[in-house]
């Protein structure tokens, strides 16, 4: 599981500012290190932010003894998390980014031209 996790937070940004990088040259860096490094917080954020708005609305009356406290307090492990991997996912996008746009090396292949 945390493998997996770990993957998708560090390996799916960087390859996707690589691949972004190479596919959209014309777009700005901005951009493709934002679109590269949300993905996979998002998917984490979104269920958790559900969870806790739920949890709100809910009527202390179907609240067991501190239920809905340790439903909210779970459900902002999630945000935090989602925090965390996007300052992760954007250092990775940005080292995909720069893999993808180096400049290309110079032909070696004659070296007496």
């Amino acid at each position: 599981m945390i493998l997996l996790f770990l993957l998708f937070g560090i390996g799916l940004p960087m390859l996707l500012g690589f691949c972004l990088g190479r596919w959209r040259p014309h777009w700005e860096r901005r951009r493709i290190i934002l679109f590269a490094s949300l993905p996979f917080p998002a998917l984490i954020a979104i269920p958790s932010l559900f969870l806790i708005v739920t949890t709100l609305l809910t009527p202390s009356s179907e609240c067991g003894t501190d239920a809905c406290g340790v439903a909210i307090g779970f459900g902002l492990m999630g945000p935090a998390g989602a925090a965390l991997l996007t300052g992760v996912g954007i250092a990775m996008a940005r080292a995909g980014l720069a893999l993808a746009r180096r400049a290309p090396k110079a032909n070696l292949s004659e070296p007496f031209e």
